[in-house]
């Protein structure tokens, strides 16, 4: 578990919601969305064509789009809505008193 923010408070004016950033980590690109459900972590290629989906945008769906072709991606599931592609890897988030974490 590697700790990405001191406190939710943190994260928030980060990453505000509705938004998504880019966030490397060991070397590895991800992307962190902000919802109204919470925070989300997921490999920031899209799994079609490899386009940077931190570039994309959030539906009210709770999907990420990807801005190349508009395939879209569940935030929870990594599944691509239609089936068109493989599911994009997503990433534990973990809220604690002591910080935001993500678990690779």
């Amino acid at each position: 578990m590697i700790k990405i923010f001191s406190s939710l408070e943190e994260a928030s004016k980060a990453i505000p919601l509705g938004s998504i950033k880019l966030l490397i980590l060991d070397g590895k690109k991800m992307a962190l969305a902000h919802t109204k459900e919470g925070f989300h972590a997921f490999e920031n290629e899209c799994p079609h064509q490899y386009e940077p989906l931190h570039k994309g945008r959030i539906t009210s769906g709770n999907e990420v789009t990807c801005r190349l072709h508009e395939y879209r991606f569940n935030l929870i599931t990594g599944k691509e809505a239609d089936s068109r592609c493989d599911s994009m890897n997503i990433y534990s988030i973990i809220v604690k008193d002591s910080g935001v974490f993500i678990q690779l």
